[in-house]
């Protein structure tokens, strides 16, 4: 199907490796300009060379960018604008906070996950808008986590910060949407990346056992019986980022295998 984006520009933010990093090769399949970004220029540089090696109709930027400082964000979106006028698409993403739960965390955690997880997307989105509302077409999709819907244990500081972006992004999604603006969240749920091992290692420390039994009991866990792929992640927000979604905004689509158990 072709989603009507070729030669549109995008910024994605931490999408050097993981989530971000399929939404980078989903865009340039599709014939995207896109911006790469990562506080990592190692991991900048190695998925540089995997992306060259594939034959994409679009073109590939990269920049060095600590999202978690103020100052970046700005030097980000300056870079953005040397190389293209119009900034189309803005994918939101970042890693996520600390794990733990109340006991474990202090007020500067919360502090830290506010600014890496809520400010910096507020800030970079607030930058960006006025570009699209004056070319009449844009499409953000933030990435967040299914526990938008359904808290996550052990996880109280992206729970909470998680919300707080969706909350945003339906806010706002009603005053831009007659700019065709369109700005939908995507929720992934348990899918294979450097953050579900993460929480995998904690969990397994906090209950004494092994990494193996924990992901062997998250993969059980799931009506589809497996964690997912970045690979089947990347294509729902490129789909997102398109002229075929043009009907949808302010929605949260999951992307879980079934882990959410609530209807809405």
């Amino acid at each position: 199907m072709e989603l009507g984006i070729k030669n549109k520009f995008a910024l994605v933010c931490a999408s050097s490796k993981g989530l971000g990093f399929s939404v980078v090769e989903s865009l340039l399949e599709e014939g995207c300009n896109v911006l790469m970004t990562s506080r990592n220029l190692e991991n900048l540089n190695t998925a540089e060379k995997i992306i060259n090696k594939k034959n994409f109709l679009g073109t590939l930027n990269k920049f060095e960018c600590d999202l978690s400082k103020p100052e970046k964000i700005i030097d980000l979106y300056n870079h953005a604008r040397s190389l293209s006028d119009r900034i189309d698409i803005l994918v939101n993403n970042c890693g996520g906070p600390k794990p733990g739960n109340l006991e474990d965390v202090t007020l500067n955690d919360f502090d830290d996950a506010i600014a890496q997880n809520l400010k910096n997307t507020i800030d970079l989105t607030k930058m960006i808008l006025p570009l699209m509302k004056k070319n009449l077409w844009g499409r953000i999709v933030n990435i967040t986590s299914s526990s938008v819907k359904q808290p996550i244990d052990n996880l109280i500081l992206s729970n909470i910060t998680r919300s707080g972006l969706v909350s945003f992004a339906k806010t706002i999604s009603n005053q831009y949407a007659p700019f065709n603006i369109l700005i939908n969240n995507v929720l992934p749920g348990r899918i294979i990346t450097d953050r579900i091992k993460e929480i995998a290692e904690q969990k397994a420390k906090n209950d004494n056992s092994n990494v193996d039994d924990v992901m062997n009991q998250l993969s059980n866990d799931l009506p589809i019986k497996r964690l997912g792929k970045p690979s089947e992640f990347g294509p729902i927000v490129a789909f997102l980022c398109s002229e075929k979604s043009s009907y949808i905004t302010g929605n949260s689509i999951q992307v879980d295998g079934g882990l959410i158990k609530s209807l809405f």
